[in-house]
């Protein structure tokens, strides 16, 4: 029983350490992804029997649901593996309600750092034309109006790069906190 309660606590610990280091320096620390994704891989391989692939269903969900944002230039790969390692601790299924969980509290965090580096309209010029550009597939008059957004922008101004492993560590504390669906079967019977 012990171990139950200790495994959250492990968790959310994780996520703040990983949270402040990526707000203060703006990367996620191999030293902390991979001893953690190593000590989840561990725990569970000496659970029962039906827990010992938890840890490492985790860690390939953690990366296929990341690495499409990743090759595209979306995000860098501290944050997938900060995903795989939250996945390597709570399985698959705690990985998914980790990530819907930080793209739902993502948008507040982005507009915090927006508005903190007073960029809020080229931030709003920027997705405008991002968004026009993709809808001028099906739209050829909403290309034309984003070329011409295209012509108003600063290129010299760089756009605002807000941490995305706050929202995974916002994330997965909400989903602690709401008591989300993790494999708890394992912890009890550890």
């Amino acid at each position: 029983m012990q171990t139950v309660q200790a495994m959250p606590i492990a968790v959310a610990t994780f996520a703040v350490a990983i949270a402040w280091y990526d707000v203060r320096e703006r990367r996620i620390p191999n030293f902390l992804v991979f001893p953690t994704m190593l000590f989840g891989l561990l725990f569970h391989l000496f659970s029962p029997v039906d827990g010992r692939l938890v840890g490492l269903k985790g860690i390939v969900a953690g990366l296929l649901l990341l690495i499409v944002p990743y090759v595209s230039g979306g995000m860098k790969a501290g944050d997938v593996k900060f995903l795989m390692a939250i996945g390597a601790l709570v399985g698959w299924q705690g990985a998914v309600n980790t990530l819907l969980a930080a793209l739902l509290i993502y948008p507040v965090i982005a507009l915090f750092f927006v508005i903190r580096e007073r960029k809020f309209l080229l931030t709003w010029l920027r997705f405008r034309r991002l968004f026009l550009d993709l809808i001028g597939f099906v739209l050829p008059g909403a290309k034309l109006y984003a070329m011409r957004l295209a012509l108003r922008d600063s290129s010299g101004i760089d756009s605002v790069r807000t941490p995305f492993g706050l929202s995974l560590a916002a994330g997965v504390l909400l989903v602690l906190l709401l008591g989300g669906d993790w494999p708890v079967e394992s912890f009890s019977r550890f």
